[in-house]
């Protein structure tokens, strides 16, 4: 696991929590609010080991030292004070659950570190009831207690949580600092990163999971099929491109956003003033696909862009709601099509 200082950006959460740390003044319970791959994880993981580090007695640092058995531990991910909350249903954790792994448990004192700590993950599917029931404890917690809820939507909480925790926003990294960091620790070229820093808007887990995964690749290059012929390919077409989207259900979120960023360059395009092709180019995501781009901004005016980001949003609430799959990647394509 990464050290506190070895985390790409979010540098005033990491200032928050070094000063905190300092001062020796610990919040009972934090929310970090950032997309999922922002660092939540990493950055509450990295906090809490310093916490619990028996090393800092001794040396007095704000950091942990890595060397002593609670670090050890914690790089194993088996801290016994350390506690990450699970839940058995993907959409909702429920009050038994908080109850049960918290709740319950929470009286019980450390069994070696000086703190206490509950880490939540998705913490906003937790349902009315079980908000309720974590509430006491983050009202009146024992001294030893430390509560992280991690979360991509702070407004799914009730504002009697939101009040009495303290609200840390991840932000994105700059996307020179996220190519290099692939380029140094992915072993990827410097185009494969700057395509991957950009399509992920900063967000440092998604540009690596990018990079390393061979399934969006495959995906990338399916949508990239449809997004350079879009404008003449036949309804037949659509039809047989659609099947093939099946495999990659799971995925179906990174398909939205290929086809979102396509017509954002598009859009960048139709307002750009560059006199030459190269300056135009660093301002896209898809360099590689500037001819097809290009052509295509011809095609179309500002509006019948935005009509078809409009769509793109649209299918994502469509397929959130469990309308049926095939019909609606085929309608969003077709009515991509019908603006050209």
């Amino acid at each position: 696991m990464a050290e506190l200082n070895e985390i790409l950006g979010n540098e005033r959460i990491k200032e928050h929590f070094i000063t905190a740390v300092h001062h020796k003044k610990i919040s009972h319970a934090y929310i970090m609010e950032g997309d999922k791959g922002s660092g939540k994880k990493m950055l509450a993981e990295a906090f809490s080991k310093i916490l619990q580090c028996e090393g800092r007695e001794t040396t007095g640092l704000v950091e942990s030292c890595g060397k002593c058995e609670s670090c050890i531990q914690m790089e194993y991910h088996d801290h016994p004070d350390v506690i990450w909350v699970s839940h058995e249903k993907p959409n909702v954790i429920s009050v038994g659950e908080i109850r049960e792994q918290i709740v319950n448990t929470v009286e019980i004192m450390p069994y070696k570190g000086p703190y206490k700590i509950y880490i939540v993950d998705e913490a906003e599917k937790m349902n009315a009831a079980a908000q309720n029931a974590i509430l006491k404890t983050i009202e009146e917690p024992p001294e030893y207690a430390v509560i992280f809820l991690l979360t991509t939507n702070r407004g799914a909480f009730l504002d009697t949580i939101l009040s009495r925790c303290i609200l840390l926003a991840t932000r994105p990294v700059p996307g020179t600092a996220v190519e290099k960091y692939l380029v140094e620790k992915c072993s990827v070229s410097k185009e494969e990163a700057e395509f991957a820093a950009g399509f992920s808007l900063g967000n440092i887990g998604k540009a690596e999971a990018i990079v390393s995964s061979e399934e969006f690749q495959d995906l990338k290059e399916l949508t990239l099929s449809i997004l350079r012929y879009i404008h003449e390919i036949e309804s037949y077409e659509i039809a047989d491109k659609v099947k093939e989207y099946k495999k990659y259900k799971n995925r179906i979120e990174d398909f939205f956003d290929i086809f979102l960023m396509w017509f954002r360059d598009i859009m960048l395009l139709k307002a750009d003033n560059s006199v030459n092709a190269e300056a135009a180019k660093k301002k896209i995501i898809f360099k590689n696909e500037y001819a097809y781009l290009k052509k295509q901004v011809d095609k179309l005016d500002l509006e019948a862009i935005d009509y078809v980001i409009g769509k793109i949003h649209r299918a994502r609430v469509r397929i959130k709601s469990n309308v049926n799959f095939d019909a609606t990647l085929e309608l969003l394509i077709v009515e991509a099509r019908r603006e050209f």
